[in-house]
């Protein structure tokens, strides 16, 4: 056989080759990728890894103890130290979110607050950002007996006596605090808010900042692929259209394919002359 006849087959045989594999390659999907698209809980703040929702992405797709829960309004829900907190902002590439508490950020001060728990986070999932200011939450205040200035600190009126009242008073205020704990009865919260020139409602409205703590996901992000979560392992998955991979997905599937195939012509070629 002629060998230009020989090289010419053996081409067409290649790229026919190439094209059935890269076919192949495209048309299955691997499940996880699928599974942790990101979703909303419908106010449109995008939900990915780390965090995933329950019931609408499976686990796998999230970071352990980053598990949410979607609102009534729409906007996802944080439970830290069992007490819900809305999330309002996500900055995944800052890697923190924005969060309030509704038992004190309702604007309508004629609603009562029933008692909270006191807001810890651990050394592992979550930290304070910078720039927060702690806050305590006083229960059960006779406002009769406090100073007038201390009106607009007022939230509402105690759940648990609607005659009496809730404060909210910055740690540093000392006085204010002095006299918040001789005439509070319903006892205090510890509180977190963004340190704004706003008024306590206003700041409680706002929200503070969490940074997380988890295996950063922009590895794997930028190669194309969606960020997971092997439990039973415990370790990091980076989930790619072909199949889970360790940190990142490889170089796309074709490219990788039409260079071999490249080369291989190349090859053909050299041996021909």
């Amino acid at each position: 056989m002629d060998m230009s006849l020989c090289i010419l087959l053996c081409l067409i045989l290649q790229h026919l080759t190439f094209f059935l594999l890269l076919q192949t390659s495209t048309a299955f999907t691997d499940p996880k990728f699928e599974a942790c698209v990101p979703k909303t809980c419908g106010n449109g703040l995008s939900i990915s890894y780390p965090f995933y929702i329950h019931g609408i992405q499976q686990p796998f797709c999230g970071y352990p103890g980053f598990g949410l829960t979607c609102g009534n309004n729409g906007f996802p829900i944080l439970n830290l130290t069992n007490t819900q907190y809305t999330i309002h902002e996500i900055s995944y590439n800052n890697e923190s979110l924005r969060v309030s508490n509704p038992s004190f950020s309702n604007s309508n001060t004629s609603a009562c607050i029933a008692p909270t728990q006191n807001l810890t986070v651990g050394k592992y999932s979550f930290q304070f950002g910078s720039n927060q200011r702690d806050l305590l939450v006083f229960y059960g205040c006779n406002l009769a007996s406090l100073p007038e200035e201390m009106q607009q600190h007022r939230l509402g009126c105690y759940a648990g006596n609607e005659t009496a009242s809730v404060v909210g008073l910055y740690r540093e205020d000392l006085e204010f605090l002095r006299l918040a704990r001789d005439n509070c009865k319903g006892g205090v919260v510890s509180a977190k808010v963004e340190d704004v020139k706003e008024g306590v409602q206003q700041a409680l409205n706002k929200g503070f900042v969490l940074n997380w703590n988890a295996t950063n996901c922009t590895e794997c992000a930028s190669s194309g692929g969606r960020c997971g979560f092997d439990s039973d392992f415990y370790s990091f998955r980076c989930y790619c259209i072909d199949r889970v991979h360790s940190a990142k997905c490889p170089t796309d599937g074709g490219g990788m394919l039409e260079a071999k195939s490249t080369t291989y012509t190349q090859q053909l070629l050299k041996n021909g002359a």
